[in-house]
């Protein structure tokens, strides 16, 4: 591996990184508005004894992009949920090329989603869909916009982690040659004398 490729795998990982630590920003404060449209449902509801078709659809639209964009943070932030009483057994190269190919497959399930979610969501705004519920939301579209978009971050974040990865198999691969030429170099000497 040439010394910039690993600059160049770095620099993404990083960058996506930044990405991803935004959308994972942006999400928080999603569930602050979230926690916050749930209280006013209550407080309508219990305290004034109304209510609204648009809030309570506000709840679930604030859940979407909760749900969608944190999977990638968790990702990214390492909270996701792995067998670690197996990964925790196996050997740091193991546990590498577990990480890679899990990488390649999430790669490969986020981009069928964001391929197949993408038509879905074009036909939602070409019908103009919203809300059937009299005083629900408009633009529901705009809601299933989330699957592509929270899938492709989803994507970025694989993509970052197999960079990472990546990395690390070749640092490990570098490292072993650095020990093992040693060691030739020293029976080659004493096979030439």
């Amino acid at each position: 591996m040439s010394r910039s490729v690993p600059d160049w795998a770095r620099r993404a990982e990083g960058a996506i990184g930044t990405v991803i630590d935004g959308t994972g920003a942006a999400t928080a404060w999603v569930g602050l508005a979230l926690v916050l449209v749930v209280a006013a449902n209550v407080l309508l509801r219990y305290v004034f004894n109304t209510g609204s078709v648009a809030l309570q659809e506000l709840e679930w639209h604030l859940i979407a992009p909760i749900a969608l964009f944190g999977m990638a943070y968790g990702m990214h932030k390492g909270a996701h949920v792995r067998v670690d009483f197996l990964y925790d057994r196996l050997s740091g190269r193991a546990t590498a090329i577990i990480d890679l190919i899990a990488a390649l497959m999430m790669i490969g399930l986020a981009a069928a989603v964001v391929a197949l979610s993408v038509p879905y969501v074009a036909q939602s705004l070409q019908l103009a869909e919203g809300s059937p519920d009299p005083g629900g939301l408009p633009y529901r579209w705009l809601l299933k916009a989330f699957i592509p978009a929270g899938f492709a971050c989803f994507g970025l974040q694989a993509v970052a982690q197999a960079l990472h990865v990546a990395l690390q198999l070749a640092q490990m691969t570098s490292r072993e040659d650095a020990v093992v030429e040693p060691g030739r170099r020293a029976s080659e000497a004493a096979a030439l004398s």
